[in-house]
């Protein structure tokens, strides 16, 4: 229940209530050992990562770019996507539906380790495309 709720979150850093309402109990430990927090913007309730949680989001980081790797070896078929998503995102197609799965803290970058600054701007695109920032 927790890494559901890290990995659903990892995206952006933030998820709304309406995605994690039926797992009450995980979020309420994730937010009692401090690398969850709830904040209210405009009538809705959000749930951000916080900086104590950036050791984990690294470790699942870790395990999108292995997973990464391993789908590069097997469908070749999708090489020009895996190559741009391993090496070069420049040349990333952000359309394929694949791509978001492999979205972490708002853009692709798998090899960096992710830092305060980049969980924070994250967030703040997430409240960006949702008009409440």
């Amino acid at each position: 229940m927790i890494s559901k709720i890290l990995s659903k979150s990892s995206e952006f850093g933030v998820v709304p209530r309406s995605m994690v309402k039926n797992e009450l109990v995980a979020l309420n430990r994730l937010i009692r050992q401090g690398l969850v927090r709830k904040v209210w913007k405009k009538g809705y309730v959000f749930y951000e990562l916080t900086s104590a949680s950036l050791p984990v989001l690294d470790i699942l980081r870790c395990q999108k770019l292995q997973e990464a790797q391993l789908r590069a070896l097997l469908y070749p078929q999708r090489q020009a996507f895996y190559r741009a998503l391993l090496q070069d995102i420049r040349f990333l197609d952000i359309t394929n539906s694949e791509a978001n799965y492999f979205r972490f803290l708002g853009d692709w970058r798998l090899h960096s380790t992710p830092t305060h600054s980049q969980l924070a701007l994250s967030q703040l695109r997430f409240y960006q495309q949702r008009g409440l920032a």
